[in-house]
Order: C-alpha cells, then structure tokens, then sequence
C-alpha cells in the first residue's frame, strides 16, 4: 500500500455533484506541517505549532507552504517561537518520511493521492491531504459521497467514515474531498486479533476518466 504515482500526469479533479460548493477552503496568512517522531500534523498558524511541540532541541520539522525550514526555539523566558527559516527543506527526504509514514500507519493517514513529480505541487498536495485528516468539521468544507443514485454532503472525514464503516456497496461508491479530488474508498482489516472495531479505511485517488458519471 502507500503513496502511489501515474507517471508524467497530474490532473485536478473535477466536481461530479450537483450544486459548486467552492474550490476547496482557503488557507491562513501562514500554515505549517511539522514532521515528529515520525508522525506528519497540520498546524494552521504558527502558534498551533507551538502548542503542538512541547520543549526546543527535539528533532521537529517544522516546513511552510514556500518548502521553508523552521527550528523551534525558547525565548529564554521559557516560551518557545519559530525562529527565523533555516533554509529549504529536504523535499526528497519528506516524500520518503511520507510513505514510510502512511504505510506505517495507513489508519492515520487514509487519503491515498496520486502524488505529482513537481516538489512544490507535491507539497500543496501533503498540506491539503494533512489538513483534510488532522482537522475536523472547517467552515466552507464539503464531503461528497455518492452512493447508489444517492448524494451525502458531509461536514469532515470523520462524517465520511461513519457513514461508510458498515457500507455494504464500497465498490460502487466515491468520495470527493473539499479539494475536489475523487477517492474509491477500501475497507482494511487491522493486523489483531480484537472482536471489536477490526476494520478501518482508506481512500484510494481515482482519475474523473476512471469514474463513470463524473
């Protein structure tokens, strides 16, 4: 499983439901994805970051929409801030924490995009799919899903999940994000042996040509 690419291709998706809810939602003055452990989070606002790490010196990554690099530092009041960029960061170091990070843990990291061979659309594309799955209901955001003749226009990914855990017609349904790309989703059992709540799933991009009524 993982991050998947169609080579030398990178197509929009278009919107296949019946109403124009908006390109997708629009961001802050400045947002940041910071990469821990490990773990990728979206943080809209340099104080988000801030709040989300909790000492300086750690091995954080903390990258801008631009690709910019920041370090974490303490004010010498016992705060911490952004200090000024260190500089671009390592757009092929990030593209291989990504996939190790979505094949680690596919459950945390469900939306399976296409990702693009240029680094600056394969960054807006981490920091849509990490906004889309970090955060909750945004104002202005609409989850498409389209079932059997029938249309839900839903609040977040959460909403998208709960609908779909128990759906019997997985095959025959599509999802399409605030962003407007179209994901086929797919039901995956957890490697345990737990009674409860075995499954999870994931959602695997699907071109507007491959999907018919779009």
């Amino acid at each position: 499983m993982g991050i998947w690419r169609r080579a030398s291709v990178w197509i929009r998706a278009v919107p296949w439901f019946p109403f124009r809810a908006g390109a997708g939602p629009g961001t802050g003055d400045r947002d940041f994805i910071t990469v821990d452990g490990g773990l990728f989070n979206y943080a809209p606002s340099a104080e988000a970051v801030v709040r989300s790490l909790d000492y300086a010196g750690r091995n954080e990554t903390v990258i801008d929409r631009a690709a910019n690099r920041y370090p974490l530092l303490d004010d010498g009041n016992g705060h911490l801030q952004l200090g000024q960029s260190s500089g671009k960061a390592d757009i092929d170091w990030l593209r291989e924490a990504w996939d190790a990070a979505q094949q680690e843990d596919p459950q945390r990291y469900p939306l399976e995009r296409v990702l693009p061979d240029a680094d600056i659309e394969f960054l807006a594309s981490l920091f849509e799919m990490l906004e889309e799955t970090t955060t909750g209901v945004i104002e202005g955001w609409t989850w498409n899903v389209r079932q059997s003749g029938r249309i839900h226009h839903l609040e977040s990914l959460d909403d998208v999940n709960d609908l779909l855990r128990k759906a019997t017609d997985l095959p025959d349904t599509i999802v399409q994000d605030p962003y407007e790309h179209l994901y086929r989703p797919y039901r995956m059992i957890r490697g345990t042996l737990a009674l409860t709540d075995r499954h999870y799933l994931v959602y695997r991009e699907e071109f507007p040509e491959d999907v018919p009524g779009t």
